[in-house]
């Protein structure tokens, strides 16, 4: 097939434009950084920034995929800040796709797993919930695909 000399320049202006619109995040280390940052917060004070939902993050959740009901609605905080890390640094902005910031989320998440066992449990349900955190952390080192 001949592409038609004046079928060029839209092609080329289409091709240019989603090399655009998928970029310039990646491309941003202020905005790699305070992605990092946002992740760095307890999940206390994660959520209370989400409230703000700054652009251009993706703050969607699904919150504790595929885990019981009673764990999800314990560890809600800590699977919503696990979503962020995972939509901006790994998928969806991918502003550090790599293996090593993956992990650094997932032990983020455990971190902050084992924070919530700490503030709301005792003696044998401290043992128990922290089972449950490293389920939790081991079931998303085993399920999710590597990010580079």
């Amino acid at each position: 097939m001949i592409l038609r000399h004046h079928l060029v320049p839209p092609l080329v202006a289409t091709f240019l434009l989603l090399l655009a619109v998928a970029a310039p995040a990646a491309a941003d280390p202020a905005l790699r950084q305070r992605a990092t940052a946002i992740l760095a917060l307890d999940h206390h004070a994660f959520l209370f920034v989400k409230t703000t939902a700054e652009p251009p993050f993706d703050w969607s959740t699904d919150g504790c995929t595929s885990t019981p009901a009673s764990w999800a609605l314990t560890f809600d905080g800590p699977c919503q800040q696990h979503d962020f890390g995972y939509r901006n640094l790994g998928r969806g902005l991918r502003l550090r796709p790599t293996n090593a910031a993956r992990a650094w989320v997932d032990r983020r998440f455990l971190a902050e797993l084992r924070r919530v066992c700490a503030e709301r449990f005792a003696a044998r349900a401290l043992v128990r919930c922290r089972v449950r955190a490293r389920a939790m952390h081991a079931a998303v080192r085993l399920f999710n695909p590597p990010w580079s």
